[in-house]
């Protein structure tokens, strides 16, 4: 594995650490709800500077360091233009088939994933001082089952993005899915996701 795959798998590291401190609180409520929110905000600034300098030399998808020029594969970002890359035209498809399809479920991801994590940290902090909105266990799993359903469902449904004739785009935080490639991030994703959906059935 090159230091470039391996300084990826690094940054990836934070995302589960950061859920860990959310949901299991190892140092406490306050102390982890705190500490979760300063590496989440912070995590973009190694992160997104990653993915920049290794744009042109890495496959979006895989995440493999590319053996030559590679095949284009750009998507919207934001304002932005994301110039990402493939190894291969397959995987340079793939990655524009994705963001297509992410585009199309835009609002519902944003549903899924931002409002829950809103919430959840907006009563964990609210928690802090004694006030309770949401009884801590009953937040946790309206954390973790839209979420999990929408990460599971893009795992799953990516591929209808080959067949939509709209503008690839991916308004989500673009560089957490460089740091592994896409195709990993999604595997990684669905396990997750399955895995809290499962819990929540035989928990509940």
């Amino acid at each position: 594995m090159s230091r470039t795959r391996l300084a990826g798998v690094g940054l990836f590291a934070f995302i589960p650490l950061v859920l860990a401190l959310y949901l299991r609180m190892p140092l406490g409520a306050g102390p982890s709800i705190v500490l979760g929110i300063a590496i989440m905000l912070g995590h973009r600034r190694l992160a997104r500077p990653f993915m920049d300098r290794h744009l042109d030399a890495r496959c979006f998808w895989c995440g493999r360091d590319l053996l030559d020029a590679g095949t284009a594969a750009p998507f919207r970002s934001g304002r932005e233009t994301i110039a990402a890359r493939g190894c291969s035209a397959a995987h340079a498809a793939n990655v524009t088939a994705f963001a297509r399809a992410v585009a199309g479920l835009k609002l519902a991801l944003l549903a899924l994933i931002a409002v829950p994590v809103v919430v959840y940290l907006a009563n964990a902090l609210v928690s802090l001082g004694g006030v309770t909105w949401i009884p801590l266990e009953a937040a946790r799993l309206a954390f973790k089952i839209p979420i999990a359903l929408a990460v599971v469902t893009v795992s799953l449904v990516w591929p209808v993005g080959r067949r939509l004739a709209r503008e690839p785009a991916i308004d989500l935080p673009a560089h957490n899915l460089s740091l592994l490639g896409v195709s990993w991030t999604l595997w990684i994703f669905r396990i997750v996701g399955v895995y809290w959906l499962v819990e929540a059935l035989v928990v509940r």
